[in-house]
């Protein structure tokens, strides 16, 4: 089988894996809105953490079947460990502020460590995809247009949150939309800034 009769049949399974952690992360949303107010607190919390961990392996067990290579294999999943690392950073916070315990600073250098813990999160979601799949290193350039994409979404988000504060869905678009479409647009960045550089031969 030749190089040109492949290509159409890797792209065809590296769709198809961007569709199961889509799929993944959907069904992680819909579970979690029903059963939301059904189980209460603090059953909230761990059925949320094992619901965004199986999403997280999910991916992870993508990056492995994708992976060009043993090595590839083996160190795309690890970039999932900051991401997951911070959701649950994120949960523990709930949780201990819900009981009262704890309370998130609210000076601006905060504001902008999360901006920045944000940005960086969503960097190794698309870096973990091209690890597992890119060739060469300039598809790295492709690595700022989730950065931005990002950056730009937690300034207007914010604004979006503070309008409809209260519904419940403007929380899980705020964090769906990094995690899910732009990290799409970044792997899709980074693809095409490969097949724009790669060395023909």
């Amino acid at each position: 089988m030749t190089a040109t009769a492949e290509k159409p049949d890797r792209v065809g399974l590296s769709v198809l894996a961007a569709v199961i952690v889509i799929a993944a992360e959907v069904v992680r949303l819909v579970v979690l809105s029903q059963i939301r107010w059904e189980i209460g607190y603090p059953e909230e919390f761990a059925v949320e953490g094992v619901l965004f961990t199986l999403t997280y392996l999910t991916y992870a067990a993508m990056l492995i079947w994708r992976g060009r290579s043993l090595v590839r294999k083996l160190t795309a999943p690890l970039l999932l460990v900051p991401p997951w690392l911070f959701d649950c950073y994120w949960l523990v916070a709930d949780f201990l502020q819900a009981r009262g315990s704890f309370e998130l600073p609210r000076e601006e250098w905060w504001q902008w460590l999360v901006r920045f813990l944000a940005v960086f999160i969503t960097v190794c979601l698309v870096a973990a995809w091209g690890v597992a799949r890119r060739r060469g290193f300039l598809w790295l350039i492709g690595l700022i247009v989730p950065a931005v994409l990002t950056f730009a979404w937690l300034e207007w988000s914010w604004r979006l949150y503070r309008a409809l504060s209260g519904e419940i869905f403007i929380y899980d678009l705020v964090a769906v939309v990094p995690t899910v479409v732009i990290t799409l647009l970044g792997c899709l960045a980074c693809w095409g800034i490969e097949a724009l550089t790669r060395t023909r031969v």
